[in-house]
């Protein structure tokens, strides 16, 4: 595969786009917001074309992601490949838990994040395959279980190491 898009980050700034997935890891793990927050400027914009969050600050991050973490338990998120470009960077991630209704979830998504010079998060967009969550809970989540996000699957349809450099090529 010719991944030019990859080979273009500079290794100081793909080791700050490591570092800010592995501080969203770590509060997903720990449901802890401040560490959430802190990965993104203030006035961030969040895309989570899935759940359709559309935020525009830090507060509406940390209030969107309270009250994800307060339904939530359990959550792990792997980082299964990355791309990066400069400021920008692609993952492909695995993402677990449970929803204190009981379902649990396994889900396959993509993000795609635009960096500051500090290592900050300015622009997100995050998607994963609502296919593979369960019906419980897709339906406690308030979202519709038979719907797969068509773009997402596409993605990720290709196997690890080329669906990330096309990620990267869709945004």
């Amino acid at each position: 595969m010719n991944n030019t898009w990859a080979a273009r980050a500079e290794p100081a700034s793909r080791a700050a786009q490591i570092a800010a997935f592995q501080r969203q890891r770590d509060a997903c793990a720990h449901h802890d917001l401040d560490a959430m927050v802190s990965v993104y400027t203030e006035g961030v914009h969040y895309e989570e074309k899935t759940l359709r969050w559309d935020l525009h600050s830090r507060d509406e991050v940390r209030d969107q992601f309270g009250v994800f973490f307060a339904a939530t338990s359990e959550l792990g998120l792997i980082l299964l490949d990355s791309v990066h470009e400069a400021d920008r960077a692609a993952f492909l991630w695995r993402f677990t838990g449970t929803l204190h209704s009981g379902p649990r979830f396994d889900v396959f998504g993509a993000s795609q994040s635009t960096f500051t010079p500090d290592g900050r998060i300015s622009h997100e967009i995050a998607v994963w395959n609502l296919a593979e969550l369960p019906d419980r809970a897709a339906q406690d989540l308030g979202l519709n279980p038979a719907t797969a996000y068509t773009p997402f699957t596409a993605w990720a349809a290709n196997g690890r190491g080329t669906a990330a450099a096309r990620l990267a090529k869709r945004f």
